[in-house]
């Protein structure tokens, strides 16, 4: 029912930097004041790569659920997502994960953080829904290298650098729970080297 995403993407800029260093050589005669002097030319580069750009595309709708009694709604995290549900609750209307498009240089490596413990709240009328097991699917122009806690690592390998991702998650729901709209917002970032 209600939207339940907002978003902020933290934008880095990647700059390699690489170079080939020569020795200089120096040596010292005993007996003598004079210095022997060897210079050596050196070379080094730089590449400037465009900014990561991450833009939200739609919001995380868990849709309307059916209550009688504590159970959970457990969305996957594709690009077209299903809800199931346990414990005789009832989900139906929307069932939408969060979307993302973006765009950074091929090859690099681009960390994409959910919120810390993979969890947020949402509020409403009654007592506050717990949203857990945040998770990061659906991935198009991306290479899954893993996920350390809450960060998903992936290597940027479109030939153009774009990219899309979805969010999903589970939202746990109480006895005897408020009937009403609940909404909150959670965190994305995305950083790349």
């Amino acid at each position: 029912m209600g939207a339940m995403d907002q978003f902020k993407a933290t934008l880095f800029r990647a700059l390699r930097v690489g170079g080939l260093f020569g020795a200089a050589a120096c040596a010292v005669s005993t007996g003598s004041a004079a210095w022997a002097q060897d210079n050596t030319d050196t070379t080094s580069s730089a590449e400037v790569v465009s900014d990561v750009t991450l833009t939200k595309t739609r919001d995380l709708d868990f849709g309307s659920i059916l209550a009688p009694n504590n159970g959970r709604v457990q969305m996957s995290s594709g690009a077209n997502p299903t809800c199931t549900t346990n414990n005789g609750l009832v989900h139906f209307g929307v069932c939408q994960t969060a979307a993302f498009e973006g765009q950074a240089s091929p090859g690099f490596q681009l960390q994409v953080t959910v919120p810390t413990g993979r969890r947020f709240l949402l509020t409403g009328p009654g007592q506050d829904l717990r949203v857990r097991r945040v998770a990061v699917g659906g991935i198009t122009g991306l290479q899954f290298q893993g996920r350390t806690g809450n960060v998903y690592n992936y290597t940027v390998n479109s030939a153009d650098g774009s990219f899309a991702f979805h969010v999903g998650a589970r939202v746990l729901i109480r006895n005897n729970q408020t009937p009403g709209i609940y909404d909150g917002t959670f965190t994305i970032t995305a950083e790349y080297s």
